[in-house]
């Protein structure tokens, strides 16, 4: 029997969004003067939203202590039969062209480079967008093996059963299950 599966990378829905507004210079400058100075002169504001439905992963029906790296899982439905939870994340830039111009002797044509100064600014809201789950549980920061009665006896037979909790509950908490965070960069490009 032949069974179609969806791959790992399968995602149904993908909404992008993206707004781009810029300010001409010399006489298509149209936006606010302040003493009259253009101010937002060779100025543009970029920004783009992405909402994505979740990607597909394979659940457990076993417990598996993920701290330990183990691979016993016991599949429970189907291949890639569950899914990730939504994600949205909303990236703008602002950047500023300045024109230069050098090299010009006499009689020469002067060389001429753009100098964009830009701060972007990526997940603006700073959305907490889970990337991978553990199996069992399909949460992003609790694979269930703690309150399984599996390991009822591993932990009353450690030394100090409340610090091999703390301890593997800090191992769980892996950071690559969720999305990057805010970030703002500050950059310079030079076209020539």
């Amino acid at each position: 029997m032949r069974t179609i599966s969806p791959l790992d990378f399968d995602q149904r829905h993908r909404f992008v969004v993206t707004l781009d507004y810029r300010y001409g210079a010399g006489k298509d400058y149209n936006g606010p003067m302040l003493f009259d100075k253009a101010i937002f002169q060779r100025t543009g504001l970029n920004m783009v939203s992405t909402l994505g439905s979740g990607t597909p992963y394979s659940r457990s029906s076993q417990v598996v202590s993920e701290a330990t790296e183990a691979t016993n899982y016991l599949l429970d439905g189907s291949l890639n039969g569950a899914r990730l939870p939504w994600q949205f994340t909303s990236d703008i830039q602002m950047d500023r062209d300045f024109p230069l111009s050098f090299g010009g002797k006499e009689g020469d044509k002067a060389k001429s480079a753009n100098l964009n100064i830009y701060l972007l600014v990526t997940n603006l809201f700073n959305s907490k967008n889970v990337t991978n789950v553990y199996r069992y549980t399909g949460s992003p920061d609790n694979d269930g093996y703690l309150a399984s009665a599996q390991s009822a006896a591993v932990i009353s037979n450690s030394i100090d059963p409340q610090s091999f909790r703390d301890l593997y509950s800090a191992n769980i908490l892996n950071p690559a299950n969720f999305g990057a965070p805010r970030t703002i960069r500050l950059g310079i490009r030079f076209d020539f």
